[in-house]
Formats: C-alpha cells, structure tokens, sequence
C-alpha cells in the first residue's frame, strides 16, 4: 500500500474511532436501564464506561488532529516510513501490530466479562497487557494484576457499591469466595 494511502487511512481510523466512541458513550451505555436513578450522588453505574469512552473518543480526535497536521506541513507528499524501536531506545515508534493486538485483548475483556466475571477478567487482562507492554519479570506480572485486580475490586464493590459481573456458574461461586477472602462481602 502507498505511504499516503496509508497516511490517510490512519486519520480516517482515528476520526472515526473519536467519532464511534462519543456516540457509544452517549447513547449505547445501557440503553433502556436509568443509570442516573441508580447513581448515589455524583457517580454511578455509567459514569466510568462514559469516562473512559470519552476519554478514548478525545485520544483519538487528537490523534487524528496530530495525523492531519503532519500529512498538513508535508505537503500531502508520503512521510517517511517509520523506523522500528531499537532496544532501549526509549519513545520509539509504535508498532501497528501490537496496537491490533491490544485492541483485540481489549474486545476480548469485554466479552469474558460476563462469561468469567469481572474478577477473573481483570487478572487475565492486566497479566496479558503487562506482557504485551513486555514486562518480562513473572512475579511483576503476577503480583501487579492480582494486587491491582483486587484494588479495583475493593474500590468498585466495596467503597462504591457497584454490582460488577460474577460470571456465569463455577465462575460466579469463585468471584463470590474472592469477595469474601477480600473482605468485600
């Protein structure tokens, strides 16, 4: 594919993935349930999917806005293609191919959500993303995705009160005596 064919794809994706993730956020987050009669006080159920969905939404326009300003000052001419990230060279350029992944272990947390629960979701995930960023070191992985799992937890269930997902059957007894090791329930 052309350089700039590429170019313009890559703002096109980010507009559109502004775009998608302020309607979901405004009109897809639970349609049809009153999330603000469920609220107790400033925060409720929606307000962190709304959060993070618009937070995703403002990343994106600016990505694209930056897309644009480049392809602007080089004239619509191809960039340079860019280089790889050498080790330890810090920033380095992204790498379209960990970014697909990441946003497919992203899907696949929403989807285990409801079939594993909210717990075990998170352990899995925080592990996978720890090990996509390339954390290496096995006992960082563990120790930060169950103790940052756990944190969530008690912050979601306990201080909050928010009814996350149990998972369905042998997952939602292992969610309920989590809870209780924790102190949640």
């Amino acid at each position: 594919m052309h350089l700039k064919t590429f170019d313009l794809l890559r703002c096109a994706a980010s507009l559109g993935t502004a775009i998608a993730a302020a309607v979901v956020a405004r009109y897809y987050i639970a349609p049809g349930v009153d999330l603000e009669g469920m609220s107790r006080g400033v925060a409720g159920p929606g307000t962190w999917p709304k959060f993070v969905l618009y937070g995703a939404a403002i990343c994106a326009g600016l990505i694209f806005v930056r897309s644009v300003a480049a392809l602007w000052r080089s004239g619509g001419a191809a960039a340079e293609a860019p280089r790889p990230a050498e080790e330890g060279d810090g920033a380095g350029e992204h790498d379209d191919v960990r970014l697909a992944i990441a946003i497919a272990l992203i899907v696949g947390y929403g989807l285990a959500i409801g079939l594993v629960g909210m717990a075990w979701a998170t352990i899995a995930f925080v592990a996978a993303w720890l090990v996509l960023g390339r954390v290496r070191r096995p006992l960082t992985v563990v120790l930060v995705s169950t103790v940052g799992t756990a944190a969530i937890l008690y912050l979601f269930v306990k201080v909050s009160m928010m009814p996350l997902d149990r998972g369905q059957g042998v997952f939602e007894q292992a969610t309920i005596a989590l809870y209780r090791i924790l102190g949640i329930y």
